[in-house]
């Protein structure tokens, strides 16, 4: 399996860690840090879209 073929994979771990840290960001523990959890969501929410571009584009 090539890199390419893997990318999406790879992509998808990264953007669930993404969402994975960032809601820890809105617990009240970490509430001065809410904001780095909203970006750690837009950057998650969008390495899904590109995610969904890469299997558009490839066919799959």
């Amino acid at each position: 399996m090539t890199l390419r073929q893997q990318l999406p994979n790879l992509l998808g771990i990264f953007s669930s860690l993404c969402f994975f840290f960032g809601s820890f960001m809105f617990l009240p523990t970490f509430a001065t840090y809410a904001t780095i959890g909203v970006w750690c969501f837009v950057v998650g929410s969008l390495i899904m879209f590109i995610i969904y571009f890469i299997n558009i584009k490839s066919g799959q």
